[in-house]
Parts: structure tokens; C-alpha cells; sequence
């Protein structure tokens, strides 16, 4: 596979993906993590290698709150339309497992990424996240985990 530089750190997880998302049944895949460890990215090359829509939850989180709290109705939509059309849909974002929830859905495969390159939180996201982490417990739910450092 040689499709771009991330071939060597990527390779593991395409290996993983690719009996789960054979024939692109209607699957949902969550990429869950800390900010800045590599998420997006990796959910960008996935969603380009296996041809399927990525959804970047960011893009729907209210700003300047403070707080990881997110549109979900509107993702929740795109997710359906993904289902209704037989196809998967790659989902990725900090809190993803307490978003799907939120919807009454779940992951069918859950990538984890960690990086010890990651930044520092402020104190106010630490602690949201050692909550959700706490709850939801990502790390030791996840079929697949990714270690990056950069």
C-alpha cells in the first residue's frame, strides 16, 4: 500500500478496517481520543482510502462554551442518511462515544488514538475529559489503537 506517507503508520488500522467495512455495509466507525492527537487526520485518510463520508464532529461543536458539547441532531442526521443509503460512516471527535450515545446509537468499530506529542489541556477541558474517560472508558473499549507521536 502505498498511497500517501502515512502508509507505514496507517497500515495496522486499514488492515483492521478492511473486514469490517468490506462491501461498505452500514457501519459506523468512531475515531475517539484526546484533542490533537491525530484524529481528523487519520479519519481523513480512512474516509479517502475506503471511499466513505468522514464526520468531522468539531465542525458542530458550539464554540467558545467551554465545553465539549456538540449539535447532535445534525450529526445524528447525517448518520442516518449514511444508513439509509447502505453505506458507512466514519465519525470522529473528542467525546465521541458520549455523542453516539447521546443519539441512542453506537460504534460498530472504535479506533482509539493516542500521542504523546498531544498538547497540554487547560484545566477546564482535563477535567471534562477525565470525566468522559472515567464514564465511557474509549480507551479500553476500542477494537483498534493507534499510537502516534507527532
Amino acid at each position: 500500500m502505498s498511497k500517501n506517507g502515512h502508509d507505514k503508520e496507517y497500515t495496522p488500522v486499514v488492515d483492521a478496517l478492511e473486514p469490517v467495512l468490506h462491501n461498505l455495509p452500514p457501519r459506523i466507525i468512531a475515531i475517539d481520543g484526546r484533542p490533537d492527537c491525530g484524529k481528523t487526520t487519520l479519519g481523513r485518510f480512512l474516509a479517502w482510502w475506503f471511499n466513505v463520508s468522514l464526520i468531522e464532529t468539531d465542525l458542530f461543536l458550539f464554540e467558545r462554551e467551554g465545553l465539549y458539547r456538540y449539535r447532535t441532531e445534525e450529526i445524528d442526521r447525517i448518520i442516518d442518511f449514511r444508513m439509509r443509503a447502505d453505506r458507512p460512516a466514519i465519525i470522529e471527535g473528542v467525546t465521541v462515544l458520549r455523542q453516539l450515545a447521546a443519539m441512542n446509537r453506537s460504534a460498530d468499530f472504535l479506533i482509539y488514538v493516542v500521542n504523546a506529542s498531544a498538547p497540554t489541556l487547560r484545566s477546564e477541558y482535563e477535567v471534562q475529559l477525565k470525566d468522559y474517560e472515567a464514564e465511557f472508558k474509549p480507551h479500553q473499549r476500542a477494537n483498534f489503537t493507534l499510537a502516534l507521536d507527532h
